[in-house]
Formats: structure tokens, sequence, C-alpha cells
């Protein structure tokens, strides 16, 4: 009889030892702050895989801006980063492209010494970016970062000379 409770116990610790494997990998999130790039001037961005792991599709989405002031007048930014992109590599170093769309909102004020002289303009655009570059990510928790090339285009123009560095923190 002590032998069929030894043997249920053995079979019941087993189940139980099978049911806590290692839990299931997740999806590699990030949170950092971008300078230049696919923001403009400073942004805050999330990004995240849509399936387990440090690498395939994911998506990003941020919100950043520029605010630019001289005697001239000033300029005001804000940006709103939307991108798809792709991480090759399941190792720490890893290459990402991604493409998508910034929306883009101007506010600028020219300065001038007259009163009621002064010109206001203001609008919201949509531009096409892409990304391109080394990713840094930590395996588990920690330090993530970026440096990549990321060109913009609209209807009129073609700007290929944009490039930016990220520096957050990459979490599961």
């Amino acid at each position: 009889m002590n032998n069929i409770y030894l043997l249920l116990f053995l079979f019941l610790v087993t189940l139980e030892l099978n049911a806590q494997d290692a839990p299931a990998e997740r999806p590699a999130k990030a949170i950092y702050v971008e300078g230049l790039g696919s923001g403009l001037g400073v942004s805050l961005n999330y990004d995240t895989r849509f399936k387990p792991g440090l690498s395939g599709l994911g998506l990003r989405v941020g919100v950043g801006g520029l605010d630019v002031s001289s005697s001239a007048g000033s300029i005001d930014i804000i940006t709103l980063p939307v991108l798809v992109n792709y991480v090759a590599g399941n190792s720490r170093a890893a290459f990402e492209a991604g493409v998508g769309v910034t929306v883009i909102r101007v506010s600028a004020i020219s300065a001038s010494t007259l009163p009621g002289d002064n010109i206001v303009a203001k609008g919201t655009g949509v531009a096409g970016s892409g990304n391109f570059g080394l990713r840094v990510q930590p395996k588990r928790n920690g330090v993530h970062f970026r440096l990549y090339w990321s060109p913009f285009v609209t209807s009129d123009i073609f700007e290929p000379r944009i490039f930016g560095a990220s520096l957050g923190f990459g979490f599961r």
C-alpha cells in the first residue's frame, strides 16, 4: 500500500514539475528617446514585436517635436512617427529596417519690429519615413540602443541626409 502512495506522490510531483516549465517567451518591447530620425527633433517612442522573441515584424509609435527660436521668429514642430519594422536576428545586435509615416504639425511665427506685422503660418502634413540600421537590444531587460539612417519623402522632396540614434530600456 505504501508503494501505491509513493507512486501516486511521484506521479503528482512529475505533473507539477512539467506544469512549471520555462515561461512562454514574450515579444520584445522597448521605450526609448530618439534624437533626429523619424521623429525629427527629439521623440519618445514605444516599440514592440508582433510575435514572441527579439526578431520579426513589429510596430513603433512615438511623439516628438522641435522648437527653434531666433530673433527672426520661431518654428514649433510636433511629430507622430508610426512605422512597421523588421528586426533580423535573435542576438543582442541585429539589423533593423522599417517603413511608415510621420505626421508633422508645423507652426511658424516671424518676428517683426512693427506691431501687427508678424506672419503666422500653421500646417499639418504627412511624410513617408524609413529606418535602416543597427539595433542593440537586451535578451530580457536592459539597455536598448539604435543607430540608423532615416530618409524622408513627401510629394515634393526626398531627404536622404537624416540619421538618428536612440537610447532607452528594452523589456519583455
